[in-house]
């Protein structure tokens, strides 16, 4: 089991819940996995810190706002707290990071239904109202 669960934590950072459930799978019999997943935690193996930042990371490199990032976190079994103080580094930089796609996407003056086409592409990325909207009027 130690074996596989440093495989696995050589490829990329995982969640608590999420290497759980990754030991689960594989060992659907075994009792131990809480205590072996805790006692890796203890040895600062996993870390729910350290994958709320890489999440985050990779997240804005692929220009998806702070609602999908919260939400799939989430769905990861992170704590909100952690969340939140992930999130909270990015604070001021939403926008931008709308606008920077929203550029990547359409230049120039935008008709009405452009707007909206648009607006629906940032919200379904992720992105609040004010956001979306601070980066079509940019």
């Amino acid at each position: 089991m130690r074996a596989f669960a440093y495989r696995l934590l050589g490829q990329r950072e995982y969640s608590f819940q999420e290497l759980f459930n990754r030991i689960s799978r594989k060992w659907p019999q075994a009792d131990d996995i809480q205590e072996f997943v805790s006692q890796l935690e203890e040895e600062n193996l996993v870390s729910d810190q350290r994958f709320a930042e890489s999440f985050l990371r990779s997240r804005v490199q692929r220009h998806q706002g702070p609602l999908k990032i919260k939400a799939e976190l989430r769905g990861k079994g992170v704590a909100d707290s952690i969340i939140s103080e992930a999130l909270e580094t990015m604070s001021g930089e939403w926008a931008v990071l709308a606008a920077q796609w929203l550029a990547k996407y359409h230049s120039g003056n935008f008709s009405f239904k452009d707007k909206q086409k648009y607006y629906r592409r940032l919200v379904n990325r992720g992105f609040a109202h004010d956001q979306a909207m601070d980066a079509l009027n940019k």
